[in-house]
């Protein structure tokens, strides 16, 4: 079964990474405990805009400490 981290799992990966683990796995501690989301078309879909709006909402934040930085 396919699934996508949410959080970072010793010995399977990174947050956001697509892994293969098996049903009982993922059925029993992983999603239960909101470490994974099953891997369908549309989570990935979901999963990537959010990656893509959390990147740029930490782009603008370091941006905006780089004006205030230079302003003081």
């Amino acid at each position: 079964m396919k699934v996508i981290l949410l959080e970072p799992v010793e010995s399977l990966g990174a947050a956001g990474d697509v892994v293969d683990v098996k049903p009982g796995y993922a059925r029993n501690y992983l999603i239960p405990k909101a470490l994974a989301l099953k891997a369908t078309k549309g989570a990935i879909k979901k999963y990537e805009v959010l990656k893509r709006q959390k990147i740029s909402a930490e782009e603008k934040r370091e941006e905006k400490l780089k004006r205030l930085a230079e302003n003081l």
